[in-house]
């Protein structure tokens, strides 16, 4: 079992999946140069690496999960903007190029996102965790509750849900 704090390397495949999402959303706009964005990706990665260090935990992926969320909704992520500084966006300039609102869950063996506050969460990386031993997993005294609640379930199981697909606003004066 994992006692420690997951290790740089363990977390690669979810940072990256995160990182080149948020450089995709960047790319969309036309704004920035390919070498911008590699720089950014670059620095978006290293930053959420140094973040998640010590609230990586391979073994309970829900554990420290709303630590481990990105988030801008009127305020910019401070990991994003540290990131973009480095090629000299400024937040305006981050909030014209990215949604106003944007949630990004990055935890061990997934990572998914939603735009809006009523969008549907989608997932971008999922692997499966290795199994454990019975020799291993002390963890089967916890329940299952507390092994799937993490941030985006907390969120989900708060009954908020998007409206239906043929949901009509109507306005009268």
């Amino acid at each position: 079992m994992n006692q420690g704090y997951g290790t740089k390397a363990e977390m690669v495949p979810e940072v990256t999946a995160a990182a080149n999402f948020v450089s995709r959303l960047l790319r969309t706009r036309g704004y920035l140069s390919e070498q911008q964005l590699q720089v950014f990706r670059d620095c978006l990665q290293q930053a959420l690496s140094e973040h998640y260090h010590h609230h990586w935990f391979p073994d309970r992926p829900q554990k420290g999960s709303g630590y481990r969320c990105i988030r801008i909704n009127h305020e910019m992520d401070p990991i994003i903007a540290k990131a973009a500084n480095r090629i000299g966006l400024a937040s305006e300039q981050l909030f014209a190029l990215l949604p106003r609102e944007l949630t990004l869950w990055v935890d061990p063996f997934e990572v998914s996102y939603r735009i809006g506050e009523d969008g549907s969460i989608c997932v971008l990386y999922e692997a499966e965790p290795p199994v454990a031993s019975p020799a291993t997993n002390n963890h089967s005294a916890s329940s299952p509750f507390d092994q799937t609640l993490n941030c985006k379930n907390r969120f989900l199981m708060g009954g908020r849900t998007s409206p239906p697909k043929n949901y009509l606003m109507t306005v009268s004066s």
